[in-house]
């Protein structure tokens, strides 16, 4: 019994002399985390076709799960369509000069807070003063983007203040505004859709062309659940309040569109949405209106 009882603390002994492994948090990483450096492309990426649409949704700041996987399932389908390829990603080391040449149009699906390092943004406006087109969706136009002068002053052009947040989802009128614009092409005058309506501090400058408003007689802009700003009143027309717009950029007329629409992956179940959707697709990879009369303002 006492050899039994004594057992146990030599083995204690033994163990106690041995050198202690490395904790795991001390070992080497072998794959860094940080999204603008690790790697992007693989073996599936190889056989991404040219023309292709890049589908671009890191988030760093509020994610849009549901908006991000009903854009990206529209625009797959429409990009079989328009007979392009595509390529989805979370991670911008995309954004370099090889692998963003394969692209004609960039999509920033809901893309939030400073996802491209200054390298990648700077790679980022140097393919699309070639003429490239451009897409931005829902959370792409929120606050979080501002640190980009780029994208917040030429792409995007206006200054997201917030959202209804009681409810936080309504159905308001949308009235179209640019009736012969490529984008709008097949619309009706107006519709009806259930989103998360943003307000921004102003519409965006004579420099952009508003597509769509809303009626804000239609539904509650008022926020009384968070937030300085309750009243998101932008005024009582619907140019007063813009949610759909497009521009025009440099020498080789660089098309990008802007669109506030898009929380819900239910948006893309809707016709007026899925039209809207195919049009700024083909327009911005300049397939419809090689006149570029939709950019004249």
């Amino acid at each position: 019994m006492k050899l039994l009882y004594l057992l146990p603390c030599v083995f204690l002994t033994a163990c106690s002399s041995l050198k202690p492994e490395p904790l795991l948090a001390a070992a080497e990483p072998t794959v860094t985390v940080i999204g603008e450096e690790v790697t992007t492309t693989g073996r599936y990426f190889e056989f991404v076709p040219t023309p292709s649409i890049l589908i671009f949704s890191e988030t760093r700041n509020w994610r849009h799960e549901e908006g991000i996987a009903g854009a990206n399932l529209a625009i797959m389908k429409a990009a079989k369509e328009m007979g392009y390829g595509y390529f989805t990603t979370e991670h911008s080391g995309i954004f370099n000069e090889k692998d963003l040449a394969r692209f004609n149009v960039v999509v920033f699906n809901n893309m939030t807070g400073d996802a491209l390092t200054p390298e990648q943004e700077m790679v980022f406006a140097k393919w699309q003063s070639k003429g490239n087109g451009t897409v931005l969706i829902h959370g792409s136009g929120d606050a979080s983007h501002q640190d980009w002068d780029f994208y917040h002053n030429e792409l995007l052009g206006a200054t997201f203040v917030s959202h209804p947040a009681a409810p936080q989802f309504q159905e308001a009128r949308v009235e179209v505004l640019g009736p012969t614009h490529p984008v709008m092409a097949g619309m009706p005058k107006d519709f009806m859709a259930i989103d998360e309506w943003y307000t921004f501090e102003a519409p965006p400058s004579d420099d952009f062309i508003v597509l769509a408003g809303l009626d804000e007689s239609t539904y509650s802009p008022l926020n009384t659940v968070y937030g300085d700003i309750s009243d998101l009143r932008m005024g009582p027309k619907t140019s007063d309040h813009p949610i759909i717009w497009a521009r025009c950029l440099g020498d080789n007329q660089a098309r990008s569109v802007y669109t506030a629409m898009g929380h819900r992956y239910e948006t893309y179940e809707t016709p007026e949405a899925l039209l809207i959707l195919k049009n700024t697709l083909n327009w911005t990879a300049k397939i419809t209106d090689p006149q570029s009369l939709g950019c004249a303002k």
